[in-house]
């Protein structure tokens, strides 16, 4: 058994990038953030494959509203609005990407600069938003859990 993998309490500071999460790391990062008073997302896409699927479970799993348009702009419309969620910060965990990131590559890259945007954009107004990809070696076949560079194109 190995000792869980330190946790910098630094990481849940505003920031704006989307940030690679160790397994071991992530009951530490989420007992911090909670302690704070974070709200916390744990997202699970292990099965989900495409966008509307993607788009449904970040839906379900934040609450967000039922004018909700199941698309990139209303998706960036609620996480840079979360008025229904009030909190002194905010921590999304993606788990078990790799089976969207192996269907659907631009798809996942495209939502990791939506969330990076609504980091961008709570970090302005001083509020922790952050996002972390989160998942182990053995799921779905796929061990890259590191965000991929975002697309060239526009979303």
């Amino acid at each position: 058994m190995t000792a869980p993998a330190a946790f910098d309490p630094a990481l849940l500071d505003p920031a704006t990038e989307v940030l690679p999460l160790a397994d071991d790391a992530r009951d530490a990062l989420l007992a911090t953030a909670t302690a704070r008073g974070y709200l916390c997302f744990r997202i699970d896409l292990a099965g989900c494959t495409n966008k509307a699927e993607l788009l449904r479970r970040v839906a379900t799993a934040m609450g967000f509203p039922d004018w909700f348009g199941h698309n990139w702009d209303a998706l960036a419309d609620c996480l840079g609005d979360l008025s229904w969620l009030h909190a002194p910060g905010y921590v999304v965990v993606l788990e078990h990407p790799q089976g969207l990131h192996r269907a659907e590559p631009e798809t996942f890259a495209v939502a990791l600069e939506v969330f990076a945007e609504a980091a961008a954009w709570w970090g302005e107004e001083n509020v922790p938003f952050r996002v972390f990809v989160s998942g182990d070696e053995g799921d779905e076949g796929g061990g890259n859990t590191s965000p991929p560079p975002a697309p060239a194109a526009g979303r």
